[in-house]
């Protein structure tokens, strides 16, 4: 048997499991809102509640013996000592005998404890329904009291040389919050209908007395009922509490239960089945590494589903990661054109970038106006630099890759020297003791933090459409597309693409090379500002040492090579190199908790990627 016919039989057989699931999916999925699904959820919340009141009964049987042992002993004229012994050695036998024997649940009539949990359920809910929209109303009614709070306790900070959170965190203080009549009203009613349910577990176990129901009114409410609850929340409560020996029919149960999980294998098997049957178009069309990502990435989409995690928002932060990173990466474009093959000499451009933006914060420029002042002043710093990079490429032709490398870590190992010593005088940047600028400076709404994100977004559910940013990565994407169908970028394409040809022609190689040597560190320090923005930081230091390899390794996810590149290549590149980070992680905390596997993946893909494009690469040349 052929390797194709072997592919083909095992995508069937994958197909014909994938239709098995969905049929499965399809008939169980709307039994969680029909009568068999209900039921099996009263069946394990009443086995679930039988269980927490059996201590609560079995200490009521204590009291009771206690108190008839007490008598007794009062009665045959004992003493202190006796009366003690007696109400000890009732104790002491009455735990032995109902802790060791089992309950026969079948013996229970459980319908008025059904019923009265039913009701306990609907008035524990709207009364968690209330107190909810109460709070929230309470909430924002003062949110803008403690933003400004919050505002001001940050600038504080950042101005004192603290290190700040990344994200803001506005807590509104609900000391003074008081509970509404409706939420009064409605507790009142859930107390009510809670000794109903007490009323039921006493027709069970007569012995229960009102002390042991006080006690276990917390227990049982959260039982019945929690905020947020729906169905597969319930059922895996009440199963991780012991309750499935409950259900008759456990598989039924199951099957309910992860009526949409089998949709969702079903759909990874059905895309492991087209890829087998078109494995050889997809690796012709898109080339190994690119397949292999991208599958990875589907599986981490589907791994979210099974786990319950938010997939929207996942994606979401997707795309604002893409958005964060795509210039970095699109400044990988004009190196690739121009010859001198992946800038790893990056930071040159990340530097320049990063000085634009701290003469921002000296100069107290807010706004859009410090936005484009610093991206005005990175790119001419990085032009100038650039040039001068360039020189140095035009130099040692044949050794780019190991040139931009060496430089790349040379300008940051010079820069954390530069950092120490440049005259930045503000609070903002300077260590609050000592000498030099700090390491991670915090951004915030007087320059330019979340400028671009914030503009025109919106929300549809959980995914957050970073309008501004997306529309800024996408004009700098058709800028670089513009000047590569220009007669400059032709020629300089053609450089890249065969030096020795364009040269023949007339062209002045070392010029094109410049040209595009420049024009990838410009875009650097665009990228990083945008990157800052987006992040609430600027991290100086050793921060862009490796971001010259995660460009580099995006663009080639693309579907770029060491020579040849598209502007689709940074987008698609971007994206699944992004996504797999950012799903990666949470879908790896669930599998092992506390773990690294997301930094491991972001290793491993980074660094495996560049060689798997150098080998490719090497292997051309000698061919």
């Amino acid at each position: 048997m052929t390797k194709s016919v072997l592919r083909r039989v095992i995508a069937i057989v994958l197909c014909v499991a994938a239709v098995v699931l969905i049929v499965l999916g399809a008939v169980n999925m709307p039994k969680r809102e029909s009568e068999d699904g209900l039921q099996i959820l009263k069946t394990l919340r009443t086995r679930t509640l039988l269980n927490a009141t059996g201590e609560g009964v079995v200490e009521s049987y204590v009291a009771v013996a206690k108190k008839e042992a007490q008598a007794a002993a009062k009665a045959a004229g004992g003493g202190m000592s006796a009366i003690r012994e007696a109400i000890a050695k009732a104790e002491e036998e009455t735990r032995a005998k109902y802790s060791s024997n089992a309950t026969d649940y079948s013996a229970i009539d459980t319908t008025n404890l059904e019923a009265a949990m039913d009701e306990y359920m609907v008035a524990l809910k709207a009364s968690a329904d209330c107190e909810a929209a109460a709070k929230q109303a309470y909430i924002d009614a003062h949110y803008d009291e403690a933003y400004e709070a919050a505002k001001a306790d940050r600038e504080a900070k950042i101005a004192a040389g603290q290190d700040v959170p990344e994200e803001m965190k506005v807590t509104v203080d609900m000391s003074g919050f008081v509970a509404t009549e409706e939420m009064t009203s409605l507790e009142a009613k859930a107390k009510e209908a809670y000794g109903l349910v007490g009323e039921a577990l006493k027709g069970i176990y007569p012995v229960m007395d009102d002390n042991a129901l006080n006690t276990l009114e917390g227990t049982i409410a959260d039982i019945v009922y929690q905020a947020g609850d729906n169905y597969t929340l319930q059922y895996d409560r009440y199963i991780k509490a012991g309750s499935g020996d409950a259900l008759e029919n456990k598989t039924g149960g199951f099957l309910v239960r992860y009526a949409d999980d089998l949709f969702y294998v079903a759909g990874a098997l059905i895309v492991a089945a087209l890829t087998l049957l078109f494995y050889e178009v997809l690796v012709a069309k898109l080339g190994i590494p690119r397949v292999i990502i991208g599958l990875f990435f589907i599986l981490l989409c589907f791994m979210s589903l099974l786990y319950d995690l938010s997939l929207s928002t996942l994606l979401s932060n997707s795309v604002v990661r893409m958005g964060m990173n795509s210039i970095m990466v699109l400044a990988m474009v004009p190196g690739i054109q121009c010859g001198i093959s992946l800038n790893l000499g990056l930071p040159i451009g990340l530097v320049a970038g990063l000085i634009g933006g701290l003469l921002t914060i000296e100069l107290e420029i807010g706004g859009w106006l410090g936005f484009v002042f610093a991206i005005l002043v990175g790119c001419l710093i990085a032009a100038v630099c650039g040039w001068l990079y360039a020189q140095l490429l035009n130099r040692l032709k044949g050794e780019e890759m190991s040139v931009t490398t060496y430089v790349g870590f040379s300008i940051v190992s010079l820069m954390c020297i530069a950092w120490l010593v440049l005259p930045f005088n503000s609070l903002k940047l300077r260590w609050p003791l000592g000498t030099g600028l700090r390491n991670t400076i915090g951004l915030d709404n007087s320059n330019f933090r979340h400028i671009l994100d914030d503009l025109w977004s919106f929300k549809i559910g959980d995914f957050v459409v970073p309008t501004g940013l997306l529309l800024f990565m996408l004009l700098c994407c058709f800028v670089v597309w513009l000047f590569s169908r220009s007669k400059t970028g032709v020629a300089m394409q053609a450089v890249g693409n065969n030096p020795r040809f364009a040269e023949a022609t007339g062209i002045n190689v070392n010029k094109m090379r410049i040209i595009g040597t420049v024009l990838s560190t410009v875009l650097g320090a665009v990228g990083i500002l945008v990157y800052s923005q987006s992040y609430g930081f600027m991290q100086l230091y050793t921060a862009p040492r490796q971001m010259g390899f995660i460009a580099a390794s995006a663009i080639l996810i693309g579907g770029a090579s060491t020579s040849r590149c598209k502007i689709s290549h940074v987008l698609i590149g971007t994206f699944l190199f992004q996504g797999v980070l950012t799903l990666g992680m949470p879908v790896a905390n669930v599998l092992v908790p506390g773990s690294t596997i997301s930094e491991t993946l972001r290793i491993l893909i980074s660094n495996g990627i560049i060689l798997y494009a150098l080998t490719k690469s090497g292997g051309g040349s000698r061919g």
